[in-house]
């Protein structure tokens, strides 16, 4: 063979080499495809399963209540690894899922699994009758106080351990260390807080028991502030409200329409401020445990402003 001829060979093998190359299947992505019912479960899972696993939510847009998934939502929990989500008292439709039905092996988690849940205010002393489903009756929104937090990320990875034992010490790692930080911000908040003369703030969104309860702080909540623009009666009555409470402002969650804003401040002086629930992707780079923060210092400074 001529020295032209292996030189063509040459190339020719070459160009079927990168041609291989360029045609192999990509690489199947590691660790596990865990979905997740909304965003502090997203947010504490993520922290917890590090880059391990492919972490995705169902629900980023909007507050969990009232919520139910979309076939495509359902399609996507099914073709998963693991389903995470908070609590068969918030995601009732999650309690309906049967991965027997459809084929599927994904293993579903309720997240906290083993907390203590407190009654609704005003619903402590209902007893539980025939027609009476005992999960209504208990408040969910535990991930507004950091010391829950703590245990729940602690709880999501002796979860994810029991399924994936080989990365038992990494879970468990990065639990510690978001426990160790909620535990830390809510002791810098116990300090502040106690500190203010004014204990009691007023909420649209009565998402933030616990939180009081750890602070000792009251929420007291207005029903009727909503989305809509408040009717007469409405305007009454939340005046009435304002007054008997001496109310100086109403927290309320992004989203809350212009529309009862300036009907709000028309009829009284009470000024409206924001106060997330958490419930929906806050759409930033912060951390979970860094949005509770921003959350925990608008609350404190409004309290600090505050004579009682």
């Amino acid at each position: 063979m001529n020295k032209s001829c292996r030189t063509l060979l040459s190339l020719l093998l070459t160009l079927l080499i990168l041609g291989a190359c360029q045609h192999k299947p990509p690489k199947e992505s590691q660790g596990l495809r865990i979905v997740t019912s909304f965003y502090p479960i997203y947010a504490m899972t993520k922290e917890v399963s590090g880059d391990l696993n492919d972490v995705r939510m169902i629900q980023s847009g909007q507050g969990i209540h009232e919520f139910e998934p979309s076939v495509a939502d359902v399609r996507a929990i099914y073709d998963a690894d693991v389903f995470i989500y908070h609590s068969h008292t918030l995601e009732s439709w999650a309690g309906r899922l049967d991965p027997n039905l459809e084929q599927s092996d994904v293993i579903v988690l309720e997240a906290s699994k083993g907390m203590s849940l407190k009654r609704v205010p005003g619903l402590e002393d209902i007893p539980v009758t025939e027609g009476i489903d005992e999960a209504t009756l208990y408040d969910p929104h535990t991930w507004v106080d950091p010391i829950l937090v703590a245990e729940e990320v602690r709880l999501i990875a002796e979860q994810l351990t029991n399924i994936d034992p080989d990365h038992a010490a990494t879970y468990r790692k990065n639990a510690d260390k978001l426990a160790k930080e909620a535990e830390e911000l809510a002791n810098l908040f116990e300090q502040r807080f106690a500190k203010t003369k004014a204990k009691t703030f007023v909420t649209q969104h009565t998402a933030f028991a616990y939180l009081a309860n750890r602070f000792g702080l009251e929420q007291l909540g207005i029903a009727s502030v909503t989305a809509q623009e408040p009717s007469p009666r409405q305007l009454a009555e939340i005046k009435e409200f304002i007054d008997t409470y001496h109310v100086t402002t109403i927290f309320v969650e992004r989203g809350a329409s212009d529309k009862m804003a300036k009907a709000l401040a028309a009829s009284s002086k009470v000024t409206l401020k924001i106060l997330e629930p958490l419930e929906a992707d806050p759409q930033n780079n912060l951390s979970y445990l860094e949005n509770l923060r921003a959350n925990l210092t608008i609350l404190a400074e409004d309290l600090e402003t505050r004579k009682e």
